[in-house]
């Protein structure tokens, strides 16, 4: 199949646009929550340039089966802070996508009411695996979600 959908998830948190964005850019905080649930980032393997033409790199691994992992390394093509970072990826490890297609990122960060819409696009993917992909970026969020609440102020380095 031809990898030719992009996804687009969307979600609301009550926390403001600065604590939002920084929650998903900086090193310290990303990896305390990405990854759906039975995936963690190995911590010691993150590492983010927060800057146009920055490069990321960080490695989840399935916490029931440490010998599956899935590598992210990307480069931002797009950076404001706090309202939109762009990054094309190279994945490697999930069996879903094939690593010699690059992949784009986009997270937007829009001030909504007192809070902040998150909105995700993320492609190519192979139709067959987009609703998947999709699934496990709600769930993402979700611990997103659990990790703001946790941590309103931010942690410290």
């Amino acid at each position: 199949m031809v990898a030719n959908v992009m996804l687009i998830v969307e979600r609301k948190f009550d926390y403001p646009q600065k604590r939002v964005f920084k929650a998903w850019t900086a090193p310290e905080e990303m990896m305390l929550w990405r990854g759906s649930p039975g995936w963690h980032v190995e911590q010691e393997t993150v590492s983010s340039e927060l800057k146009l033409g920055g490069k990321h790199h960080h490695v989840k691994i399935r916490d029931n089966d440490p010998t599956v992992r899935v590598t992210t390394d990307a480069v931002f093509t797009e950076y404001f802070d706090p309202d939109v970072f762009v990054a094309r990826q190279r994945i490697t490890g999930d069996p879903g996508i094939d690593p010699d297609i690059p992949m784009e990122l986009r997270v937007e960060f829009t001030k909504y009411g007192g809070g902040t819409l998150v909105r995700i696009v993320q492609g190519p993917y192979e139709p067959s695996r987009a609703e998947y992909h999709a699934t496990g970026w709600e769930r993402e969020l979700n611990r997103l979600e659990d990790f703001l609440a946790a941590n309103p102020e931010g942690v410290s380095r």
